[in-house]
């Protein structure tokens, strides 16, 4: 009787010891995944924000190259002499 009581009770000890590693393993799996769910968030929210910040760079830059167009084209406009201004240039070179 007390061997079979023996045999039982290292069996029962044993499940145990194998219930207390497999919840270690799980425990450190679910560790694991919840690290890599939070690294994956926070390489989401870095690559959201580098195009919001490229979108808003490019908007300033084309921003940019419409007023130095519009302001090339106000230009001409300006440096252009009249014509009887020129006249008097020429014929002081003379």
């Amino acid at each position: 009787m007390h061997e079979v009581a023996r045999g039982e009770q290292a069996r029962t000890e044993s499940v145990v010891e194998q219930q207390h590693v497999l919840e270690k393993e799980s425990d450190e799996k679910s560790r694991l995944v919840q690290s890599r769910l939070e690294q994956n968030k926070k390489a989401e929210r870095t690559i959201i924000k580098r195009e919001e910040g490229g979108q808003e760079r490019r908007q300033r830059e084309r921003g940019r190259e419409r007023e130095k167009k519009s302001e090339e084209e106000r230009e001409p406009a300006q440096k252009t002499v009249p014509k009887t201004h020129l006249g008097t240039i020429i014929d002081v070179k003379k």
